[in-house]
């Protein structure tokens, strides 16, 4: 399928009640709209499961986007707001437009929602502001005050280093956020932060940390091929909930997982070449993208398919082919979503139903 150079490609994969994927494009940002389509990552069943009324929404209202994804909630933003809403409910709500988002409307959106914070039926939203968009040492930080309906500042800044982080992607761990870096030689060899690596905000002391990627991950980090995410490994209050880093470089697969928070120590628990899966698919096969979920197992897409690869247990490096997309080349990431009766707020609303 052939799309105009200034269209996001979204995929939404469902999984049986329990996950949702967006598959969208690298040069992604968020003044555009998206196309989607909707599929069910159970092979066995053809169904995403998606109502007509929530594809209807997206698909009509204006310049519409996710942005990101927590325990049942979806973030959404068109050209001039901001939104809440929970497919599964049929409800959402609006959230007043930040401040410089008004001045600047193209400016990408900085922000983490998360709804497990505090076992809380209420969510989180926490946005990220600097000055200068290409400035990438320290935000100032803002939360959505649910109860008041506007934002609200917090008062200790976070410190991001030296580079640009990836805030489409983030991990919250030991009630901090955690965010990875870009991995680009942008930087000379003589800074601290040369290569990529995860800050943590802490939200009870205001205070920053850095947590250096594993040795194995920063070597070759440059190269133009590698692309590293963070996600979470293991269900929440489990013994072995912790911080999974997954990295493709020249077709490998490198997984880790943060055993030694404190000391910042990783295990590694899977290195592979993408041919070595099982894959039929004809050389070169060429991953578009990839996210560990539920830290049991790793979902990638090539220019053709939509695979699940087993990373523990009775799965561990089983592959499975899903579906076939018909996107190409089409670069793609991932936004994992529980389907959930979790409301938006005291204020929500019945979802509108649009004209196209």
């Amino acid at each position: 399928m052939d799309m105009p150079g200034d269209m996001v490609l979204e995929i939404f994969s469902w999984l049986p009640a329990k996950s949702i994927y967006k598959f969208k494009s690298p040069n992604w940002v968020q003044r555009y709209g998206a196309e989607t389509e909707f599929h069910h990552l159970d092979s066995k069943n053809p169904v995403s499961g998606v109502s007509h009324q929530f594809s209807q929404f997206l698909e009509s209202y204006p310049a519409c986007r996710i942005v990101a994804s927590s325990k049942g909630l979806i973030l959404g933003r068109s050209n001039t707001e901001l939104f809440i809403c929970n497919p599964v409910t049929q409800s959402w709500l609006l959230i007043p437009t930040p401040d410089h988002l008004k001045e600047n409307p193209d400016a990408d959106l900085k922000i983490a929602l998360q709804c497990d914070v505090e076992d809380s039926n209420d969510f989180m939203l926490l946005l990220f502001e600097n000055q200068d968009e290409w400035a990438s040492q320290y935000y100032n930080l803002k939360f959505y005050s649910i109860e008041e309906g506007k934002w609200k500042p917090i008062g200790a800044s976070f410190f991001g280093g030296g580079r640009p982080l990836r805030f489409d992607m983030h991990v919250y761990h030991r009630k901090a956020f955690h965010f990875i870096s870009d991995c680009f030689a942008s930087l000379s060899k003589q800074s601290p932060y040369f290569r990529p690596y995860v800050m943590a905000y802490n939200l009870e002391d205001g205070s920053s940390r850095m947590l250096r990627v594993p040795r194995e991950a920063r070597i070759g980090s440059h190269d133009l091929t590698c692309q590293m995410g963070i996600y979470k490994w293991g269900k929440p209050t489990s013994l072995d909930e912790s911080i999974c880093l997954a990295r493709l470089r020249k077709n490998v697969f490198t997984i880790w997982v943060l055993s030694d928070y404190e000391i910042g120590k990783w295990r590694r628990i899977l290195k592979i070449r993408v041919k070595a899966m099982g894959i039929k698919e004809e050389d070169p096969v060429i991953v578009t993208g990839f996210f560990v979920m539920n830290g049991d197992q790793l979902i990638f897409t090539t220019e053709k398919k939509i695979y699940r690869y087993g990373l523990r247990q009775e799965n561990y490096m089983k592959l499975e082919e899903i579906y076939e997309h018909g996107f190409g080349r089409d670069a793609t990431s991932f936004t994992a979503y529980s389907d959930t009766l979790r409301p938006c707020g005291n204020d929500a609303a019945a979802l509108p139903l649009l004209q196209q």
